[in-house]
């Protein structure tokens, strides 16, 4: 199995999987071996993807593609990518158009959400720093913009993921009478390390626990550097793609990894073989067992599983 993860991984120019990497992960789908992507993003912001590449299904062994979302929070197996529903309400684009909502099917498999102490904690702390938040719950993104600068960051983040919004004006009150977010998003255009520290600081001091090192949740800087994600605590893409493994009855010694952000370091040391991109952070460089001979621009992920193919080190199910 191999465990993509998207944005400076897969994708590349325009934040687009190429017509190259569609047509050879079909190629390895159809031999038997699995691809599985794991990404910080949301269910819907993965649709485009998960169109392009159109694996076909069901095999012997799925019913439809395994994914890894909400960096690690949630782990569904997805069908029927195309399926629209007109009768679903409509969400207005950040550019003011209204689109109907496409909805995938989904089983889901793991979830583990944000508890509410700490999700009432992000939303006080972001609103005291005049900082827009995506509340991410099902297919939805709950999202207060209350000044110019909160919608200036809020369609930065939709032109780079192309996702659509639920606007808000209670302070998230209804979305957490809907239930608790797969994870916070901060949408932190400036001085990003701070917020990071601050959240990391507001969470830690708020443990009623007090244990050493122990916080209300995970606090993860995004990739780009644009903002800051806020996940249960001990949750990672590491262990998402763990608990899909362990959906599978496979062992993650037979999983590739592929990651270029700090949210991908435990998927890359918990892997069987995990590639840092050559585009990586420096740090995360250091932690993999591989840096691949080619950025994401260069379909880096692509050629070196080509490598590892004609190699004879990919391992096909019947």
């Amino acid at each position: 199995m191999v465990a993509i993860d998207l944005d400076g991984t897969l994708l590349g120019s325009e934040h687009k999987i190429s017509n190259r990497s569609v047509d050879y992960l079909r190629s390895l789908h159809k031999k038997g071996f699995i691809i599985c992507i794991a990404t910080g993003r949301s269910t819907p912001a993965i649709r485009d993807v998960l169109r392009h590449l159109n694996l076909s299904y069901p095999t012997s062994t799925l019913n439809g593609m395994r994914v890894v979302t909400y960096n690690g929070a949630k782990v569904t197996e997805v069908t029927n990518p195309h399926r629209s529903n007109p009768n679903q309400d409509q969400d207005r684009r950040t550019d003011g158009r209204t689109l109907p909502v496409v909805t995938m099917e989904e089983k889901v498999l793991f979830h583990e959400p944000v508890p509410i102490d700490a999700t009432k904690k992000v939303l006080n702390v972001a609103k005291k720093l005049g900082l827009a938040t995506n509340y991410y719950i099902g297919d939805r993104i709950y999202v207060q913009s209350l000044t110019v600068k909160h919608q200036k960051a809020i369609e930065r983040y939709g032109r780079l993921t192309g996702v659509t919004f639920t606007y808000c004006t209670d302070d998230y009150v209804a979305a957490m009478e809907e239930g608790l977010p797969s994870k916070l998003l901060v949408l932190c255009p400036d001085n990003v390390d701070t917020l990071y520290d601050r959240l990391k600081e507001e969470l830690d001091s708020s443990n009623k626990s007090k244990e050493v090192g122990k916080q209300m949740a995970a606090v993860i800087n995004g990739t780009p550097p644009l903002f800051v994600e806020i996940l249960k605590n001990n949750v990672c893409k590491g262990y998402g793609v763990q608990k899909m493994c362990e959906s599978l009855g496979i062992d993650m010694s037979e999983c590739i990894s592929f990651g270029d952000g700090y949210n991908d370091l435990e998927m890359l040391q918990m892997s069987g073989l995990g590639y840092a991109m050559k585009n990586a952070h420096a740090a995360v460089q250091d932690c993999a067992d591989e840096i691949t001979e080619w950025t994401n621009y260069e379909d880096g992920v692509i050629r070196t599983l080509q490598k590892l193919d004609v190699a004879g080190l990919l391992e096909y199910s019947a």
